[in-house]
């Protein structure tokens, strides 16, 4: 099971994590922040598609276990929760005490902001208000 879900599960997934760690500053308008989520997850996707492969199918793992353990106390994957409840999810997973829990969401965090801050939209926007 090495594939850990289909690439389109992985991208939902992702795209669930990614909107949950993108900040609200720069507003940006709904469109803009659509389009740049969107190329962010793609980001974070290409990094973890890019890792040698005894990193990435653990860590395709640790994202199918992510996304569907909720379904145990919520009876729904981590994409179809109310944003809160990600958030309060992502947060037990960043901050609880098993460090490769902390480390799957480290990794995706730390690529996510790179991409978010240097995502062309989110410049523009930074420039706008910087003027």
């Amino acid at each position: 099971m090495s594939d850990a879900g289909t690439p389109a599960r992985r991208y939902t997934a992702l795209a669930a994590i990614v909107g949950c760690i993108a900040p609200e500053y720069p507003a940006l308008n709904a469109a803009t922040r659509v389009k740049a989520l969107d190329d962010v997850t793609r980001y974070v996707a290409s990094q973890i598609d890019g890792m040698p492969s005894f990193l990435r199918a653990p860590y395709r793992l640790a994202l199918l276990a992510f996304s569907w353990l909720p379904l145990l106390r919520y009876a729904r994957p981590f994409s179809a929760l109310p944003a809160a409840t990600q958030l309060s999810y992502l947060t037990l997973w960043s901050d609880g005490p098993i460090g490769p829990m902390r480390d799957f969401v480290k990794l995706i965090r730390s690529c996510a902001l790179l991409a978010y801050f240097d995502h062309p939209l989110v410049l523009q926007q930074l420039e706008v208000e910087r003027a």
